[in-house]
């Protein structure tokens, strides 16, 4: 069993990926990247480029296998492009994203687009491990899906196109497109499709994706899988649950809970963190208010507090209103 921290875009970055390593990833295995975008016109964005670069990985000593860029693409031919160019950076492993709601990106058949139609995933699979086999790229292809598009009715011909494939890991949000990321994850059939996977010859080593914000979440999904597959070790990959709690792995571990002094110290070197990352300091205060909708559970009564924190123009004012709220509320 291992612990993964999920792509968020615009979140997992490679600031809060090195701060989070030091401060929390003793138990973490893996980090994934905000998904990069694999253009039609065969080209990176810079600061998507840039986040991947392993000298800014400064708080890995394993950046091939700790982290795993992640790649959103709808041809094959683009991915292999783009996860050759990725992996001469060192990296073992690419990561495809097929499970990202967003209409923005749904619209162009890309993440969770792929779903629509499991015929031309079925063939854009094809041409990317053969592609990788023939060619010995030599990295590994992970894919990160979700249950299907629209109904959980779609998910055994996911699963048979899936299993087709020699990917290294399959990570499965336990959710469909149209979710989004409302309601309880769908456990039932998630381990229905593990099933159907596995029946289907799918040999990748499971993740499971969902809804895991406390220990007590993570204690009863595990629970209901350890029961449903007996056979199946399963990973577990965590998003928006270590944007809320960052030393949620370290307490389903065993280990202490977030306390107010670390969660300030992790806030603190954040922000010198975005501060190196991001131009201009509105900017930078923009990022911490991305954390603080997450982190804001943590604090009772504090919507006064708050209301100063969001409100913040200038990097005086967001560390005076962020030491108010440390200082006047209560931390839970």
């Amino acid at each position: 069993m291992a612990f993964y921290y999920a792509p968020m875009e615009g979140i997992t970055l490679y600031p809060l990926r090195n701060i989070h390593k030091d401060m929390f990833g003793k138990e973490m295995d893996k980090y994934f990247t905000p998904f990069l975008t694999a253009a039609k016109n065969y080209h990176f964005k810079k600061r998507e480029q840039r986040d991947v670069l392993p000298e800014y990985s400064t708080s890995f000593c394993d950046v091939s296998n700790e982290i795993v860029p992640q790649l959103m693409a709808n041809q094959a031919e683009i991915f292999i492009w783009a996860a050759k160019k990725i992996s001469a950076l060192g990296y073992n492993e690419i990561n495809l994203n097929m499970g990202c709601p967003a209409a923005t990106v749904v619209n162009r058949h890309k993440g969770s687009g792929l779903l629509e139609n499991p015929d031309i995933l079925d063939r854009m699979l094809f041409d990317i491990f053969d592609t990788v086999d023939k060619e010995n790229l030599g990295f590994k292809v992970s894919l990160k899906t979700r249950l299907g598009l629209m109904d959980v009715s779609e998910t055994p011909r996911l699963m048979e196109v899936l299993a087709s494939y020699p990917a290294s890991e399959l990570t499965i949000h336990a959710r469909v497109r149209s979710d989004f990321y409302k309601g309880e994850p769908r456990l039932d059939t998630f381990c229905e499709a593990v099933k159907i996977y596995r029946e289907n010859g799918g040999k990748a080593d499971i993740c499971y994706n969902g809804s895991i914000s406390t220990v007590s979440d993570y204690n009863r999904i595990k629970e209901y899988l350890d029961i449903e597959l007996t056979d199946v070790d399963i990973s577990y990959m965590i998003g928006r649950g270590l944007v809320e709690n960052p030393a949620l792995v370290r307490e389903i571990c065993g280990g202490e809970p977030l306390g107010s002094k670390e969660l300030k110290e992790y806030l603190d070197k954040l922000y010198v963190g975005y501060e190196g990352y991001i131009p201009e300091e509105r900017n930078v205060i923009f990022k911490m208010l991305e954390h603080w909708a997450f982190l804001h559970v943590h604090f009772k009564d504090c919507d006064k507090q708050l209301k100063a924190v969001r409100k913040a123009r200038s990097k005086g004012e967001y560390l005076a209103a962020v030491n108010n709220i440390f200082s006047c509320c209560e931390f839970t």
